[in-house]
């Protein structure tokens, strides 16, 4: 049997009862942020187109998150995978990329549409995020660096990648699919992914302009269209995982069939993945956890920093991370190591109220961007620092603080949200805490939308308890 049949199998042949509790509790966890990412979302400028198209699109019976609307499957899938990523405050496995969103955006349209339960939509959410990890360390080792601290193991094939297949996987679960639909399908996502290193060219835009690479949307809905595909007969590249499609494709690409299986059943990845608190790219994260470590323990006023400089990685290749003039949208901010950092030393909570227009264009976050500057840490250099060899992901990084006429410093490897033993420490109450904060911005002066939002935790986290997904749905509409 092909290597592409096997992982079709395991991905579909996975039971919930065959999920080690610590797994299923991840994966409620997972499903929680995720849905806490896209509401918090949906005020936002992306957010707000999101809700115009889809009302554009009709009527069908998939829900958009948080607003009511009832839209056709693909478009609902579409609208909740894209909502899930515009804050840049989702999931990242090891900075490999995001793919809980697409997986999540298929799963519940298809599971609305089908009245299935909510069991069923949790296991195709986990089945998905699963299948996505798996491709990215089939298409490349997660990151290496070598002595001159050149990165790799991150394309911008990878995020595409994952989040397509990911879809895939988690709707050919609610549809029925056999192994071999599936196999069929995984050959057709192949072919829905762009033909280059479309985010390297992104990159070099200052502006980086207001959609991402590799958007989350577009890849829940190209996965289920590809698993709808395959359920009416068609097929894509037969036994894409075998072939040398991939390396002739994307020069460059590091193929390893062998991590499609590997360990499959008794190693799961998701309680692996790391929860972002705040809405920037996770390589920022590193740097940002050390100052805002720095400012949380010395009670560090904005108007008290002098100067700061924030070190990390080596070879950073995005010119906005750099930047410290005003973000042009919310993409660039982003994306902005002095952003995030003012936005930090501000005390502006962690969400959509980093990229309202007092947070882009104010004078007192303008007046603390101009104090931040970025650099080397030098330990990254040293391929031994970012503890791949034990299985981890480390970014070596430094904060240093000129404030109160003194110097504080602060080193990290590890970011707020990391899985590895070491790393910040957080629980089940601060995602809870994380969900709350961004589903109240949908009504803020409403005790009973708070009230709400207390009976949203409740179900999500009893969701395999449902019987139908419906019921999660209509909990997390503002309308309903």
């Amino acid at each position: 049997m092909s290597v592409t049949r096997q992982f079709a199998d395991f991905a579909l042949s996975a039971s919930y009862a065959d999920l080690p509790a610590a797994v299923r509790h991840s994966a409620k966890l997972l499903m929680l942020d995720t849905l806490g990412c896209a509401l918090g979302a949906l005020g936002t400028t992306p957010g707000l187109a999101v809700r115009r198209i889809a009302h554009q699109s009709g009527s069908g019976p998939a829900t958009v998150l948080g607003t009511g609307h009832k839209a056709p499957v693909a478009t609902a899938a579409w609208a909740n995978g894209r909502l899930g990523n515009v804050l840049d405050m989702d999931e990242c496995y090891k900075v490999q990329g995001h793919h809980a969103q697409a997986a999540l955006g298929a799963a519940l349209a298809l599971g609305e549409e089908g009245r299935r339960s909510g069991c069923d939509v949790l296991m195709a959410f986990t089945m998905g995020f699963e299948a996505g990890v798996r491709l990215g360390n089939f298409l490349s080792p997660r990151v290496t660096v070598d002595d001159r601290g050149r990165t790799r193991g991150w394309t911008g094939l990878v995020g595409p990648g994952q989040g397509v297949h990911a879809a895939c996987a988690a709707a050919s679960r609610l549809l029925g699919a056999s192994a071999g639909e599936l196999a069929d399908a995984f050959g057709m996502c192949a072919q829905y992914m762009v033909g280059r290193d479309w985010s390297r060219q992104w990159g070099r835009d200052p502006d980086l302009g207001t959609l991402k690479y590799a958007d989350t949307g577009w890849n829940a809905q190209g996965g289920l269209m590809a698993a709808w595909h395959a359920r009416e007969g068609l097929r894509g590249i037969r036994d894409i995982f075998d072939t040398d499609s991939y390396a002739q494709v994307f020069q460059g690409v590091l193929l390893d069939p062998a991590a499609l299986l590997r360990d499959a059943g008794s190693r799961w990845y998701l309680p692996e993945t790391s929860i972002k608190f705040w809405p920037c790219c996770r390589w920022i994260h590193y740097a940002l956890t050390a100052f805002d470590h720095i400012v949380r323990e010395h009670g560090l006023a904005a108007d008290e920093i002098g100067k700061v400089e924030l070190r990390s990685f080596p070879m950073i290749p995005y010119p906005r991370f750099g930047a410290s003039d005003d973000p042009p949208n919310l993409v660039a901010a982003s994306f902005s190591f002095a952003h995030a950092a003012a936005m930090v030393a501000l005390g502006v909570p962690a969400g959509p109220q980093w990229f309202a227009d007092d947070s882009l264009h104010g004078e007192a976050a303008r007046a603390m961007r101009a104090k931040v500057g970025l650099g080397d840490d030098e330990r990254g250099y040293d391929p031994r620092a970012w503890g791949l060899e034990q299985g981890e992901l480390k970014v070596p990084s430094h904060a240093i603080v000129h404030a109160r006429g003194k110097v504080f410093e602060a080193t990290g490897d590890y970011a707020l949200g990391d899985s590895w033993e070491g790393a910040p420490r957080y629980g089940q109450a601060d995602v809870i805490a994380k969900f709350r904060r961004l589903a109240k911005t949908l009504a803020p002066l409403s005790d009973r939308w708070e009230q709400r939002i207390d009976r949203m935790v409740e179900t999500v986290l009893a969701v395999d308890e449902l019987d139908d997904v419906r019921e999660l749905t209509a909990a997390l509409s503002l309308e309903g």
